[in-house]
């Protein structure tokens, strides 16, 4: 009881909210632990994440160059969550054997009249194909671009906050997944698609690329493409409105990509607009009510 008294006394909320999707993923899989093959790796990943947020909220502490802290401080939730990301394919299929895409399939198609994905072949070409997957593959810096700026300006109040935001954004979309697996267009109506996403040159390592960053396929429910582009363009609007304007046509751009792509159904670009909002409203209001009884994320040791 003490060591936990001590450990919440020096944890940040970006600490707190990364163990607590941890304890979370941890108790998925436990239950999925008979099924899954993958039982040991887990185990020493997840053993492995939680010494590093401890390790992480004691080392805020030890070093005394405040620039070097804040930028590892800066760096650490970033390489937590992409960890933590690519155990998904271990613990998801094991964890639920239900499969949604009929379902959204069928919900754009009462929505629409169509399947939008194959309704949009009348306006397939390579060379946009290219255009799109380049829209596709900003969305990724487009959060560090924003945070980047607020860095350069010492905006590290603000930047604790949009981490706050961010994190709950992904967790819950992440969460979501594992309650309703759906794998996406580009599987599920692979067989009434009938003109291929053929680029000029870039379409084809990008997608290659983001094969290997996405071992998980059963990710298109909300779409977090969606969701963590409205929060940017939030934190963008909130924190530098000149390039809240420079990212609108970028928005835009990477929104029909979802649908072009194939890697989105309609409804899940509509749940994913929702969820945006949602956690915005959320994590705004959880963040102001508890940031105060955790250390600062960015600890100045000369405060």
């Amino acid at each position: 009881m003490d060591f936990m008294k001590r450990l919440f006394k020096r944890i940040s909320i970006i600490d707190f909210i990364n163990l607590s999707f941890l304890c979370i993923v941890i108790a998925f899989y436990i239950i999925a632990f008979n099924k899954t093959p993958y039982k040991i790796p887990l185990l020493i990943i997840y053993i492995f994440l939680f010494v590093f947020i401890i390790f992480m909220s004691r080392l805020r502490e030890l070093i005394k160059n405040d620039r070097c802290k804040k930028i590892i401080m800066f760096i650490y939730p970033v390489i937590f969550l992409f960890v933590i990301f690519e155990t998904f394919f271990m613990i998801l299929p094991y964890f639920n054997s239900l499969r949604f895409d009929a379902l959204m399939a069928n919900i754009d198609f009462k929505l629409l009249g169509v399947n939008p994905t194959v309704w949009i072949e009348n306006w397939i070409n390579p060379l946009l194909t290219d255009i799109l997957s380049l829209f596709y593959f900003f969305y990724f810096p487009m959060p560090f671009i924003i945070i980047g700026w607020m860095y350069k300006k010492a905006k590290f109040e603000n930047i604790e906050k949009a981490l706050f935001i961010y994190f709950t954004c992904y967790y819950g979309a992440y969460i979501c997944y594992f309650l309703i697996p759906v794998a996406g267009p580009r599987f599920f109506l692979r067989e009434i698609q009938n003109v291929s996403l053929n680029g000029c040159f870039l379409a084809e390592p990008i997608r290659s690329l983001i094969n290997v960053m996405e071992p998980n396929k059963l990710d298109a429910f909300p779409s977090l493409h969606t969701a963590i582009l409205m929060v940017t363009m939030f934190v963008t609007y909130s924190n530098c409105k000149k390039m809240f304007y420079y990212f609108i046509p970028c928005a835009v751009g990477i929104i029909i990509s979802l649908v072009y792509l194939r890697y989105h159904y309609f409804i899940d670009v509509i749940a994913g607009l929702l969820w945006s909002i949602i956690s915005w409203l959320l994590a705004d209001r959880i963040y102001n009510k508890i940031h105060n009884n955790f250390n600062f994320h960015f600890w100045d040791s000369n405060l």
